[in-house]
Formats: C-alpha cells, structure tokens, sequence
C-alpha cells in the first residue's frame, strides 16, 4: 500500500514538472488551451496545465536570412550577380 501510494506520488510530481515553462527575456510565450489560443506569457517562470495547454516560444531577436547569390541575364545580356540578406524582427508574438 505504502509503495503503491510513493509510486502515485512520484507520478504527480514528475507529471506537474512538465507543466514549469521558462521563458527567457528574448522570447514571448503564446499558451493554447485544446488549440485556442489562451494569453501572452512575459519573460519569467510561468505554470501550465498539463495535457490540455501548449506553449510555443516566440523568439523576438532581430533574426538574419541570407539569400544565395544568383546569376540573371539583363535585358541586354549582360550577367548579373544579385545578392541580398534579410533582416527581421517580430514586434507582436500573438500575430505570428
């Protein structure tokens, strides 16, 4: 019996550690309750129902796509390297 209630015991603790998220300073957290979308979570340590809400972590850094290099021809066909890199940053997590 008394093993019987360490094992439930044990059970409910490691099932409510998977309900901790931390969010760092540079991220925002949107939480879904069954896919609807719940709230913002700020930076800090933050508690969520197991199976029933979902945290996904925005990252709200200035972020850096480079573009590879490609080769067109001109309408008087000369060839023309074009190059770009892209820089972006997410203002708002809930419209992403």
């Amino acid at each position: 019996m008394i093993i019987a209630l360490g094992i439930i015991v044990i059970l409910i603790l490691i099932i409510a550690a998977t309900g901790i998220k931390i969010v760092r300073p540079y991220q925002r957290g949107l939480v879904e309750r069954l896919g609807k979308f719940l709230r913002e979570a700020q930076p800090g340590i933050h508690f969520i129902v197991p199976f029933f809400d979902r945290m996904t972590r925005v990252d709200l850094r200035e972020m850096v796509i480079d573009v590879p290099p490609q080769e067109v021809i001109t309408k008087d066909n000369v060839v023309v390297t074009v190059d770009a890199v892209i820089y972006y940053e997410i203002t708002d997590a809930y419209k992403v």
